[in-house]
């Protein structure tokens, strides 16, 4: 979280308390001012800020295509040592439509960074956002796969309570956040 870091640098006498979860939590509730969303949003009670964008990339390091073959359709990932996330499923658009694919594979693991270099070193492919893959992508380390199914760009959110006024110290968290998160060169 170096743009909190730099934040609290600018401005050290704000207290930020960072819970970092992909269960959906109640601001409300749980006293929350802010809470940062990826992907399509559902709930129409909070008000929301679009901070960027990401695009999801299905990636594989060449040695393991090389020695697997390269997957050209949705049903032959099941074919294929799947790298799992925080969500069994990926996501992609086929004829028009969005489409889910249940994968599986050898490691389940929440850190991106793990499952990424995983990829790298040839053990299976992986579903992960622009900012994650992307100099894997330019070096050659990892190869694009199944580009045609590809969802469009999903939205990064700030959320807040509809009801609740952003203090100046939490809009100027959501400026910067909006400034510096990083913008993927693939998507």
């Amino acid at each position: 979280m170096p743009i909190v870091v730099d934040y609290m640098q600018q401005y050290p006498e704000v207290e930020i308390i960072s819970e970092l979860t992909n269960q959906p939590l109640d601001l409300v509730d749980g006293g929350y001012d802010l809470a940062i969303r990826l992907g399509r949003l559902t709930n129409s009670s909070m008000m929301a800020k679009r901070l960027t964008s990401r695009m999801q990339f299905v990636c594989a390091a060449p040695s393991y295509i090389a020695k697997y073959g390269s997957p050209y359709t949705l049903s032959e990932l099941t074919q294929h040592n799947c790298l799992v996330g925080n969500y069994n499923h990926w996501y992609f658009t086929e004829n028009g439509k969005s489409r889910s694919v249940r994968v599986s594979g050898s490691l389940v693991c929440s850190s991106g960074h793990t499952l990424l270099d995983a990829a790298k070193r040839g053990i299976g492919l992986i579903q992960l956002p622009g900012y994650y893959v992307d100099e894997a992508i330019e070096s050659g380390e990892l190869q694009v796969l199944l580009q045609q199914y590809q969802e469009p760009k999903e939205g990064i959110w700030a959320l807040y309570p509809h009801n609740r006024h952003l203090s100046p110290k939490v809009r100027l968290l959501v400026d910067m956040l909006a400034e510096k998160l990083p913008k993927s060169k693939y998507g």
